[in-house]
């Protein structure tokens, strides 16, 4: 499944609670350090700095975390391209997510600081749904990728730190953030202090949910960048340790997702999870090893039955298509190229294997045999432009049970 890794118990204590040993649940001894980066040459991709994963899943908080993992081996910039906003389905579902906050939370033209607001699209979002003002913060919030100004959102080029003066904010958003920290528990403390006279402000916080990954065997969820990996009660509990009252936690985005709704109105105190969730994660990561082997191999054996006879095709290019094609190993290169919707990464290349990367349209004049979606909440999307630019596609997707397979393919 994948390369040799190091031994797994020469690594460093759990980061966010500082206890040592754990359960090993994933492990690489290389991967690329971004998978995000864009590329503008095949040289350049599989010359990436490399990294490790050993995920460990600690026994004491039930934190999973990359125990060798190293910050500065991070190099975040505007090169940084991972916007989804470009496919329908999440524009639609971000679309929801900034209305659900804004008039749940009574935030019409008040002021939201969004923490890592990345390209800026979300904040954008929130002021069309009725925010007054938005600060997007992000280092790598580019202007010019932005694109049009919009009078009502501010960009930001700074880190969020202990220092950020949050005393203007109406509340707090953090989309996709805690999963690249190291130290997640950290940036909690941060926001809890620094709204320490402002208990009505509520910090909204949407991060990968690791029970799916670990019910799924979802080894292309996990990868260098995201250095922790949380469940649902793990960071019930990391927020309410760090000193905040959790109003909600629901899954999202075919539970992919975890929303939580939080207000700064708690004690901190050490986290402690208890022996029911523990043990019941623990035979999770060990089903997950079994599965996520079980995954390799059936996706590279259709990929090579398909390879035989067409073109194969890797329909997202992003952390999961990256996690994916790495995994393959050798069948990787039985793998055509990467489709992606984002017009920024057509005509690029694939942190790691070098894969190109292509706009949906160039299948209308080189059509796929198979197509290997890399989310299956993009399946309705992607049958729809399959349907109209290679029409005898068979589109399976990663976490699918079966194929679908186009109505023009069928009889």
């Amino acid at each position: 499944m994948s390369d040799p890794a190091p031994d797994p118990l020469d690594v460093r204590p759990c980061p966010v609670c500082g206890r040592p040993g754990g359960e090993p649940l994933h492990e690489v001894a290389s991967v690329p350090v971004h998978s995000c980066l864009v590329m503008d040459s095949r040289a350049e991709a599989v010359a990436i700095a490399s990294g490790a994963l050993a995920v460990v899943l600690c026994r004491g908080c039930g934190a999973m975390t990359n125990r060798r993992f190293g910050e500065q081996d991070m190099a975040y910039s505007a090169r940084y391209e991972d916007s989804q906003a470009f496919s329908t389905t999440f524009l639609d579902y971000a679309r929801g997510l900034a209305a659900h906050w804004v008039d749940d939370w009574d935030l019409r033209g008040r002021t939201v600081l969004e923490v890592g607001a990345g390209r800026g699209d979300f904040s954008r979002l929130l002021a069309a749904a009725g925010a007054g003002r938005v600060l997007a913060m992000d280092p790598t919030v580019d202007p010019l990728r932005f694109g049009e100004p919009d009078p009502r959102v501010t960009l930001v080029a700074e880190t969020y730190d202990a220092d950020t003066d949050l005393s203007s904010v109406d509340a707090v958003a953090m989309r996709h953030v805690l999963e690249h920290v190291d130290d997640p528990g950290a940036i909690l403390r941060a926001l809890r202090h620094g709204l320490a006279e402002r208990p009505d402000v509520p910090v909204l916080v949407e991060l990968p949910e690791a029970g799916r990954i670990l019910a799924e065997g979802a080894f292309w969820d996990v990868y260098h960048e995201h250095c922790n990996y949380l469940t649902r009660e793990v960071a019930v509990e990391l927020f309410e340790s760090s000193g905040f009252v959790v109003r909600s936690a629901t899954l999202a985005y075919g539970d992919q997702y975890l929303l939580v709704e939080a207000l700064p109105t708690g004690r901190p105190r050490p986290m402690r999870l208890p022996d029911a969730d523990l043990d019941r994660l623990v035979r999770a990561a060990v089903g997950f090893r079994a599965a996520a082997r079980g995954q390799v191999e059936s996706l590279a054996r259709t990929i090579e039955d398909h390879a035989r006879s067409g073109r194969v095709v890797v329909w997202g290019s992003g952390s999961k298509g990256t996690a994916f094609l790495h995994a393959l190993g050798p069948t990787a290169g039985l793998v055509d190229a990467v489709v992606d919707v984002n017009p920024h990464l057509a005509g690029k290349y694939v942190a790691g294997t070098g894969h190109p990367i292509l706009a949906p349209a160039t299948l209308a004049d080189d059509p796929a045999g198979l197509v290997v979606a890399m989310n299956p909440v993009y399946l309705d999307e992607i049958r729809a432009d399959l349907d109209r630019l290679s029409p005898g596609a068979t589109l399976v997707a990663l976490g699918a049970v079966r194929p679908l397979t186009s109505p023009a393919r069928r009889g």
